[in-house]
């Protein structure tokens, strides 16, 4: 199952403060659209899952995964990385490093 590293839960709880999104609110993953046969991932708050969506939750934060995403992330994580103090948020497999 996808999980979230301490640090990205953090920092996306903040964003979600910054941006005056209610705590109950968690944060979903989801399949995005970007060409005829290209998929990104897409991340927003949301109030509540969608219907076959799998939950996880660290720190607080509650993750909603798409099930269309469930198995290709099931061994990922979603950490939180920075280049020159700007902090972005990343996928990664689980447990491995960020680079310094």
């Amino acid at each position: 199952m996808l999980q979230i590293t301490h640090g990205a839960a953090s920092f996306l709880s903040e964003l979600r403060r910054g941006n005056d999104v209610p705590d109950t609110y968690g944060l979903r993953v989801f399949p995005e659209p970007t060409g005829p046969d290209e998929v990104s991932i897409g991340l927003g708050f949301t109030d509540a899952p969608v219907e076959g969506d799998q939950i996880t939750e660290r720190g607080g934060l509650r993750v909603f995964v798409a099930s269309e995403l469930a198995a290709p992330l099931e061994n990922a994580e979603i950490d939180v990385a920075g280049d020159n103090g700007t902090p972005r948020i990343v996928f990664r497999p689980q447990g491995q490093l960020a680079a310094s």
